[in-house]
């Protein structure tokens, strides 16, 4: 028995892992992107109040708006992050036990639940 759970631990790792990887890429791209997007925001922030073309209290302003927008950003990869997991699991199932109970990857799904039911 224990080399079936062994084998399926291994499938299913593999399958979880070659999914978040996939998607881990895509939330780092657009963690990437909101962090140069703030930077940018900041900059420009800086050179009206340097430029007088605003005082403090409009750039303090500017800068808690800049904060909100990106936070909701952040907040919203982190969904993205949930979505992924669960994407992930149901790869990791799926690679294992294919249509009709039959085992896809090389672990022995199939025996482990036939030990467990007799």
């Amino acid at each position: 028995m224990r080399d079936i759970i062994t084998n399926l631990a291994k499938d299913i790792t593999h399958a979880i892992g070659a999914s978040l990887i996939s998607d881990s890429s895509r939330i780092k791209t657009l963690a990437l992107a909101e962090g140069e997007a703030m930077a940018e925001a900041l900059v420009r922030i800086g050179l009206l109040v340097m430029r007088e073309e605003i005082d403090l209290d409009e750039a303090e302003v500017l800068l808690r708006v800049q904060r909100d927008a990106s936070e909701a950003v952040l907040a919203s990869l982190a969904e993205v992050s949930r979505v992924a997991a669960t994407r992930a699991l149901n790869n990791a199932l799926k690679a294992t036990i294919a249509d009709g109970g039959q085992l896809a990857g090389p672990s022995s799904f199939a025996g482990l639940l036939r030990l467990l039911t007799s």
